[in-house]
């Protein structure tokens, strides 16, 4: 009775180890891949044209300067947005250095706040949009995406 008792301890944790090895060995292909050199150009293009948005996103970036108070000096945005009172907009962010971050994440947050606030007031169906807005920090990228198509612009800056 011992060595069933022993063999099956044996056999249980021989299980337990080979299930742990696989999870480790696993774990990498899940992570975004970081040694490939993050595009962009490449991600903001395809999240233009494969993302689905409440209508045609046109380019804004002109009005960038005025809408982001707050931005660091130099920094280049890029801005598509949707007109007609929809939410719907992609804007991308390229720093300078790393540093600045927070004052893009700043700037960036208090223009959400202020759409989010005038949604709330004009157009409801819109506030949720504003609420699940999905942010990439990549390099010296900070992408914003704002749609229900929260699936398709994830896994577009996730790597995927």
């Amino acid at each position: 009775m011992k060595n069933h008792f022993r063999r099956d301890i044996i056999i249980c944790a021989n299980a337990i180890t080979l299930l742990a090895v696989c999870i480790i060995l696993l774990i990498p292909a899940c992570a975004p891949k970081t040694d490939e050199p993050f595009d962009a150009e490449e991600t903001l293009t395809r999240l233009l044209a494969e993302v689905k948005y409440a209508a045609d996103l046109e380019d804004t970036g002109d009005y960038a300067e005025y809408a982001f108070a707050g931005m660091p000096e130099g920094v280049e945005i890029k801005m598509y947005s949707c007109g007609g009172g929809h939410a719907d907009a992609v804007i991308m962010c390229k720093a300078n250095e790393s540093s600045e971050f927070p004052g893009i994440r700043s700037a960036l947050k208090d223009y959400i706040a202020s759409r989010l606030h005038d949604a709330e007031r004009y157009d409801p169906r819109e506030v949720s949009k504003y609420d699940n807005a999905i942010w990439c920090e990549r390099e010296l990228y900070v992408i914003v995406c704002i749609t229900r198509d929260k699936e398709t612009a994830e896994a577009i800056l996730s790597g995927s």
